[in-house]
């Protein structure tokens, strides 16, 4: 059997702060309690109180426990548990006080620092709304107080912009240098933002490269220019580059999800431009939101009804003049507005999700004309099918590749998938892998509109590439005096040669810039000099040896 002194010695030893209490009575009501035990934890953490005081006494010896008595009462009488919690300022500490009976006529108090629980706990709600890289409120707090902006405008009759800051080139930053680089990057931005938070600015970290200004109580838009100005000016003395769109309210709109997406137009117009400016969202990019939004809920139909056709793009040998393949280039037919081109229509498929099913119609189609010339025209060119950046990352893309293969019976050394460098954005290292299985299974690689892009050179080393086209631009200046363009050109054919990769040079449209590309030693061309995109009827005619069928540019 345990004896008092051991159990004191037992109560002595346990580390959180304790004391035991005895109700005093005046006929039936509690005046106060004695104090019976006060362990040393509580003496050494919360108060200098030891056994044979009262506790009203005691109590007032110990920080916020002003009204502690009338719990112990009411513990007592009820013989339940009473708890709070409270920070102590002396101590920097939080303690959950808890006072319940130990038996009728005795109550025991804990004191319990719960610092670890309550910081944590503070953590976890700050990391809901605020970006743990930059320590800027989230995308979730900017919508948690977008209404209260948009109701203070509306009751002091004010304005308020929303300028929509996109980092230039942070993802070729994260690939060359690193992701602790592209971090330093966003850490610096955010800091340049802070600066500019006052009562009416405030900036949050919206996802990824981008950034969010909100700036109240305007009475003009004009000043969004003021200040949209300063901040670009800001970033770029310290070497960073951005991309801004401005939207107003109400001028603009009165929906809080268009206005953000009006500020996303004008960004990416600005970014289409040039990069590194601001451009504040006009009726025209308006009426550029509504016509893809058009899109977007037309394009399913519009596939169901049979308005999506192939064209097929001749490509020559340049030497033989002997016809090497075709370019399938897709092309939508609506019938209230006309033809839309791919460069309008291709990105809002891949925005909405619908160019995997686009694309693979393309496949289907141009490996079924590609089977059905060889064996009835006895043709041994090559189709060349552009795959979307969106489309050949998508995880069906190989299956849906493997099948249509399999189902037209098309030899895949016959085909040609295209891509750009835009499909290296995202995850290069992905993209990589999936255009190596593409190769391994048979199929040549092509890598469109070179030239153009940031690192093209990097990419011909880590692509599986077989052929390179060599972007239009270069093509139409390359008869130019200075000889730039035909200088650019000359190394891009050399290098690639000796890298053992076919060159086409793209956008042909005169018979100069035709023997600049012969003297080059240019293997392939493809441009309307030499042949337009052409129905599969009209090519179908012109391989049954229909010479006049061919549809280009009279020399």
């Amino acid at each position: 059997m345990l004896s008092e002194v051991n159990f004191k010695e037992i109560i002595d030893c346990v580390k959180i702060p304790l004391i035991a209490l005895k109700p005093v009575y005046d006929g039936k009501t509690i005046k106060d309690f004695q104090v019976l035990y006060t362990n040393p934890e509580l003496i050494k953490s919360i108060a200098d109180v030891h056994a044979g005081e009262y506790f009203v006494q005691a109590e007032s010896k110990i920080e916020n426990g002003k009204h502690w008595f009338e719990m112990a009462v009411q513990a007592i009488t009820s013989k339940e548990l009473f708890a709070e919690t409270y920070y102590s300022e002396t101590r920097k500490v939080w303690f959950s006080f808890e006072i319940q009976t130990a038996d009728p006529e005795l109550l025991v108090a804990t004191f319990t620092d719960i610092t670890a629980k309550v910081r944590y706990t503070e953590q976890l709600q700050l990391s809901l709304v605020t970006d743990t890289l930059t320590t800027l409120p989230n995308r979730y707090q900017f919508y948690k107080r977008f209404q209260d902006v948009i109701k203070h405008a509306d009751e002091t009759s004010t304005k308020f912009g929303l300028i929509s800051f996109d980092l230039d080139n942070l993802k070729q930053l994260n690939d060359s240098k690193g992701q602790q680089a592209g971090d330093r990057l966003l850490i610096k931005a955010a800091r340049i933002f802070k600066s500019f938070e006052n009562g009416n600015i405030n900036v949050y970290r919206f996802g990824g490269d981008e950034f969010i200004v909100v700036a109240e109580n305007l009475t003009t838009s004009d000043s969004l220019y003021t200040i949209s100005d300063a901040i670009l000016e800001a970033l770029n003395a310290e070497n960073v580059n951005a991309s801004g769109g401005i939207s107003v309210y109400p001028d603009n709109t009165t929906e809080s999800e268009d206005l953000v997406k009006f500020a996303d137009l004008a960004m990416h117009d600005a970014k289409k431009t040039g990069k590194n400016r601001i451009f504040m969202f006009t009726p025209e990019l308006q009426k550029e939101f509504l016509r893809r939004m058009m899109y977007k809920t037309k394009m399913p139909d519009a596939f169901e009804r049979g308005e999506f056709e192939l064209f097929f793009q001749p490509q020559f040998d340049i030497a033989s003049s002997e016809l090497r393949g075709f370019e399938a280039l897709l092309r939508w037919n609506q019938p209230e507005v006309g033809r839309i081109s791919p460069e309008e229509f291709i990105p809002v498929a891949e925005e909405s999700g619908f160019i995997n099913i686009l694309g693979a119609w393309v496949l289907k189609k141009a490996f079924t004309c590609q089977k059905k010339w060889e064996e009835k025209f006895d043709y041994h060119g090559v189709m060349s099918v552009n795959a979307s950046p969106v489309q050949l990352m998508d995880e069906s893309f190989l299956f849906t590749l493997d099948e249509v293969a399999a189902l037209s019976g098309v030899d895949p050394t016959h085909v040609e998938i295209e891509v750009t460098e835009g499909v290296l954005i995202d995850d290069t290292e992905k993209a990589v892998a999936v255009l190596d299985e593409v190769k391994r299974r048979g199929f040549r690689i092509s890598l469109d509109d070179f030239g153009t892009g940031y690192s093209s050179l990097r990419y011909l080393q880590i692509l599986p590439l077989t052929t390179l086209k060599i972007d239009k631009s270069f093509i139409q200046s390359i008869t130019e005096s200075d000889g730039v363009s035909e200088n650019i050109t000359n190394s891009i054919i050399s290098m690639v040669t000796k890298m053992g990769l076919d060159t086409i040079a793209e956008g042909v449209e005169k018979v100069d810039q035709l023997k600049i590309l012969q003297e080059l030693n240019c293997k392939t061309v493809q441009g309307f000099l030499r042949g337009k995109p052409m129905s599969q009827s009209a090519i179908e005619e012109y391989l049954s040896g229909n010479k006049n069928a061919l549809d280009c540019i009279s020399e």
